[in-house]
């Protein structure tokens, strides 16, 4: 029997719970499979058509990114976005459009500029169900990635597996460690957490910065991320995800140090089936939210967005 999508609102959902219902906790008395790791995370991911919609949807959702100097904000940009979310079981990506933004940028004069290309683009590509662990396909997790086993843990009434990677060996593409929760029933992916290994690759801006003055010096010192799924009706749905990337700035012009952060998070509202036309302007991966001519009203919505988002990533 097909299963298909009907309305619902993870807002709602994330409204009616308690602030700990999201908080995993310890669960020792869960022994992990006797099998390897590698083993349970290959079945997540081999698990993907029957755990996920295997239909196309119509995502509304709220994005934010934030950049900070010195641990005060020079530039925040929010955008409530409709998202083409295409099926797992291909290839396509997800459309992301944009309905309205509100910007918010400092009058104080900034001898450096950071300006995110791409925004919610690249954060809904952090959904590794649909596009598998950084750097490599689902067929060369084995390659690249080792896995054990760390504690279970309970969170939201559902005990999780919970499997550490780390890239194997060093090699010239930067890639990835961090924290797969896996269900215990389902074997579905819940969340999954993960840090660039980019603490000793004094190339590591590379990554992020696209052109850069030859006086200024950009050293990475952490890019972590996370991407959550939340569970209705027996199928899971992509519900959030985050990107945090701090650096370390010199000016050899001026002699000074700044260490800057840029913070990013998509977090979803509602859900509905691809019946209805999104509504919105189409951002591309190559383009700059805050350079997009499109208005948002001022009004308290925009605090319950950003409340929203607090409450799924806790």
């Amino acid at each position: 029997m097909k299963t298909t999508i009907s309305n619902f609102s993870l807002a709602i959902l994330m409204a009616s719970a308690s602030l700990t219902a999201y908080a995993a906790t310890d669960a020792p008395y869960v022994q992990n499979p006797k099998y390897s790791a590698d083993i349970l995370v290959k079945e997540a991911f081999s698990k993907i058509s029957r755990n996920y919609s295997n239909d196309e949807s119509l995502v509304s959702a709220y994005y934010k990114e934030n950049v900070s100097k010195n641990n005060q904000t020079i530039s925040l940009n929010e955008a409530l976005l409709d998202i083409e979310k295409a099926s797992y079981l291909n290839d396509k990506n997800d459309k992301i459009l944009v309905k309205k933004i509100r910007k918010n940028e400092t009058n104080m004069p900034e001898p450096l500029k950071f300006k995110l290309q791409g925004g919610p683009v690249h954060i809904a590509k952090l959904d590794v169900v649909k596009h598998s662990l950084p750097g490599c396909d689902n067929k060369k997790i084995g390659d690249l990635y080792t896995f054990e086993y760390d504690t279970p843990v309970e969170q939201d009434g559902k005990i999780m597996y919970v499997v550490k990677f780390d890239q194997k060996v060093a090699c010239d593409e930067i890639l990835y460690r961090g924290k797969i929760y896996i269900e215990s029933e389902s074997r579905a992916i819940s969340k999954v957490e993960f840090n660039m290994n980019i603490e000793e690759r004094g190339d590591g801006y590379l990554s992020f910065i696209k052109n850069k003055p030859s006086h200024i010096k950009v050293k990475i010192t952490n890019a972590k991320y996370v991407v959550g799924y939340k569970e209705y009706n027996g199928k899971w749905y992509y519900d959030f995800s985050r990107s945090d990337v701090s650096m370390q700035v010199r000016n050899n012009k001026t002699g000074t140090n700044n260490n800057f952060c840029i913070t990013s998070g998509l977090v979803v509202t509602s859900y509905n089936p691809l019946t209805t036309t999104p509504h919105g302007e189409l951002i591309k991966a190559s383009e700059i939210l805050a350079d997009k001519k499109i208005n948002g009203e001022e009004s308290l919505i925009w605090e319950l967005y950003d409340e929203m988002m607090l409450l799924a990533m806790l």
